[in-house]
């Protein structure tokens, strides 16, 4: 399996997922129950607009929170989670997050930089335990700031993801997945995992294993799992309380499940599936307790009161960075002619986004269990991208 770089007349979005499945044939509605909480319910016509896109994009089920400064908007859901049981969407259905899982990571490791554990502009090597070198260019060191902004030369190579599980966490440790990838004659070694003819610092190449590494070095840093030191440091102080990287903290019954599309227009179960690089894509979590990081980082670290960055931090998060089109793991995006800041992403069955303007605090949270990038069908990319400016025009509002 492979990662996938989509671009669209929209937006551009990283993205970790793997192969596409056949292009959908009849429609399928997805039919199914609507939640929402105190903060808002949705008007019958953005009912309409909703399930109309979902149909035209293939999508089952559709939570989504749009935010305003500190302030919640709507926060409502359609369609199904589980397709074959009826189980029906609500904000607090969790989902997949594919690539906006990054912008997890990022924070993480950027709170550990301001406790001073390293420098930004610091090599790896000494944290990680061994030097990670470019053959190509092997007196180039790697960078915290590299790898946060997709410029290491670490590519996602061409074996890089056969190792996709179902139904259980990935038996691959990352200090496994890493010393086996970056070493030659290691276990996931490839000539292909590191670019050639550029080198690190100098080339924007968007890489899911150069951003999973640096969740390693989180968990070096802090002396525990990324997992706990989210949990203690991030998601506990947020109330985001059902949020891991793994399935085995969460509830199944809970979890949305992603879906493709079969050649009849058939819903396919993906499962739920993981992968040892899981700090770039593995998180789950709902679009309401999403919604409070985002929140946090729209306020420069605050959210009602509770510290996560200091605010210094996120101004050099939100700053494009050398050599790169992002700033540190945050990318710039494109929704109705604005330029936003947040992070897309897709995997088999998962289509989320996460997007917000700097300039009014106006942001919103999409999260699906549709196969949409990884169909590569523009009419149905460009469908989801329509919901994308409805959020955004409610949350300005």
């Amino acid at each position: 399996m492979y990662k996938l770089f989509v671009v669209t007349c929209l937006l551009v979005s990283g993205c970790h997922a793997p192969d596409a499945v056949p292009s959908p044939g009849a429609d399928h509605a997805a039919d199914g129950g609507a939640g929402g909480d105190a903060a808002a319910t949705s008007s019958s016509d953005l009912d309409e607009f909703m399930r109309a896109h979902m149909q035209t994009a293939h999508i089952p089920g559709l939570a989504a929170v749009a935010v305003k400064g500190s302030q919640t908007v709507l926060s409502h859901a359609w369609g199904e989670a589980d397709v074959s049981t009826h189980r029906p969407v609500t904000p607090d259905t969790l989902f997949m997050l594919a690539s906006v899982s990054k912008t997890v990571t990022s924070v993480a490791l950027m709170q550990l930089w301001e406790l001073g554990k390293f420098q930004l502009d610091d090599p790896i090597d000494a944290v990680l335990g061994y030097a990670a070198r470019n053959p190509k260019f092997p007196d180039v060191p790697i960078t915290y700031r590299m790898l946060l902004s997709h410029t290491s030369s670490i590519e996602d190579g061409v074996h890089s993801f056969d190792y996709y599980v179902t139904d259980m966490d990935s038996p691959i440790s990352l200090q496994m997945l890493y010393e086996g990838y970056l070493k030659s004659g290691g276990a996931y070694y490839d000539a292909s995992n590191w670019n050639a003819t550029k080198a690190p610092g100098t080339h924007y190449s968007y890489s899911n294993l150069g951003l999973s590494l640096a969740g390693l070095l989180a968990e070096k840093l802090a002396g525990m799992s990324l997992q706990d030191y989210c949990k203690q440091h991030i998601f506990t102080p947020l109330g985001m309380n059902e949020t891991s990287f793994f399935l085995k903290d969460l509830d199944r019954s809970h979890i949305a499940m992603p879906y493709s599309v079969d050649s009849s227009g058939k819903y396919v179960p993906a499962g739920y599936y993981c992968y040892p690089d899981y700090p770039d894509g593995q998180l789950r979590t709902s679009a309401t307790q999403l919604a409070r990081f985002l929140t946090a980082f729209i306020q420069f670290g605050d959210y009602n009161g509770t510290r996560v960055l200091a605010k210094a931090t996120v101004e050099e998060m939100r700053k494009q960075q050398p050599a790169s089109q992002e700033g540190l793991q945050w990318e710039f995006e494109t929704v109705a002619g604005k330029k936003l800041m947040g992070h897309g992403g897709s995997d088999l069955g998962v289509s989320t986004m996460m997007l917000f303007d700097p300039a009014t605090g106006a942001g919103f949270v999409v999260l699906t269990n549709g196969n949409v990038y990884g169909n590569g069908d523009m009419t149905q990319i460009a469908a989801l991208g329509e919901i994308y400016a409805k959020m955004l025009e409610l949350a300005e509002k």
